[in-house]
C-alpha cells in the first residue's frame, strides 16, 4: 500500500470516529393515510369561523393536508349547528359521498341551546352510528374547556371592561361551575357514544386551559379557534388516527 493511500485511509477512519460526525437520521413520521373520501360534520369550528381564510384554514382542511394524496375532503359543516340540525342538514349528504373517514364535532351549540344530555346523546349516536354502519372510520371530538375563553366572560352579566363583544348576541351564559358540570356530562355522553358505536374519541378537553397556555390558538372573537388553533386541533385528530408528526428540532447549543 502506498503512503498516499495509507494516509487517505487513516483520515477517513479518524473522521468516522469523531463524536457527532455521523449524520443524524431524519425525524420519523408515519406514512400518510389515504381514505378516499373524508367527510367533516360539525358547526362553526368545522366551517372555520375565527380563521382568516376558512376554506384553507379550518381544521378539516388542515387535517386533510396531513392525509394521503388520494383523499378527497367534503366539508359539510354549518355555523351554529346543533346535533338536531346536523341530523337534518348534514348526515344524509355526508352518507351520500360514501366516506371512509368522518369527523364529528358537535357539542358547543347544543350546550348553548340548553339541550338535555339525553337528547344530545341520542342525536349524536344517530349521527356517529349511521356513519359507522356505512363503513366510515369515525372520529368524534369531545367538548373543550369553555369557561376560560375570553368570550365566556363577555357573555356573562356585567362583563369586565375591555372584554371582547359577546359573539352569541343576547345569550347569557351560566356560571362557571354550571358550565363545567355541563361539559362533564356532555363528555361522558360523547365517550359512551364513541364506545358504543366503535368510533375514536378525540379528547379536546384534555388540552386544558387553552387561552392561558396557548393564547394564539383563540381567534380575535375570543371564542373560535384561530388558524393556529385549527392547526393544533388537526394535529390532535391526526394523532387519534395514528399519524405521527415529527417533533420540532432541538435548538443548537454551544
Amino acid at each position: 500500500m502506498t503512503r498516499l493511500r495509507l494516509l487517505v485511509l487513516l483520515v477517513l477512519v479518524a473522521g468516522a470516529c469523531v463524536p457527532g460526525s455521523a449524520q443524524r437520521p431524519a425525524p420519523k413520521t408515519s406514512p400518510p393515510l389515504t381514505f378516499g373520501v373524508y367527510a367533516a360534520i360539525g358547526a362553526s369550528e368545522t366551517v372555520g369561523i375565527g380563521t382568516q381564510d376558512p376554506p384553507r384554514e379550518a381544521f378539516p382542511e388542515r387535517l386533510f393536508q396531513l392525509l394521503g394524496p388520494g383523499t378527497v375532503l367534503y366539508n359539510f359543516g354549518i355555523a351554529r349547528e346543533t346535533t338536531q340540525a346536523a341530523v337534518r342538514d348534514e348526515l344524509q349528504p355526508a352518507l351520500a359521498v360514501h366516506p371512509a373517514l368522518a369527523t364529528v364535532w358537535l357539542n358547543v351549540d347544543d350546550l348553548i341551546a340548553g339541550v338535555s344530555v339525553d337528547d344530545y346523546e341520542s342525536r349524536l349516536d344517530a349521527i356517529v352510528g349511521a356513519l359507522h354502519r356505512a363503513g366510515a372510520r369515525v372520529l368524534v371530538a369531545n367538548t373543550p374547556q369553555l369557561e376560560h375563553l375570553p368570550a365566556y366572560a363577555a357573555c356573562r352579566p356585567n362583563p369586565p371592561p375591555g372584554s371582547v363583544q359577546c359573539p352569541l348576541g343576547s345569550v347569557v351564559l351560566p356560571p362557571a361551575d354550571q358550565v363545567v358540570a355541563d361539559e362533564t356530562a356532555y363528555n361522558a355522553a360523547i365517550a359512551a357514544v364513541a364506545a358504543r358505536e366503535g368510533a375514536t374519541l378525540v379528547d379536546l378537553y384534555a388540552a386544558g386551559d387553552v387561552p392561558d397556555q396557548h393564547p394564539g390558538y383563540v381567534s380575535r372573537d375570543g371564542f373560535h379557534p384561530s388558524a393556529e388553533g385549527a392547526s393544533a386541533i388537526a394535529v390532535t385528530f391526526a394523532a387519534a388516527l395514528g399519524i405521527r408528526l415529527p417533533s420540532p428540532s432541538p435548538s443548537p447549543t454551544g
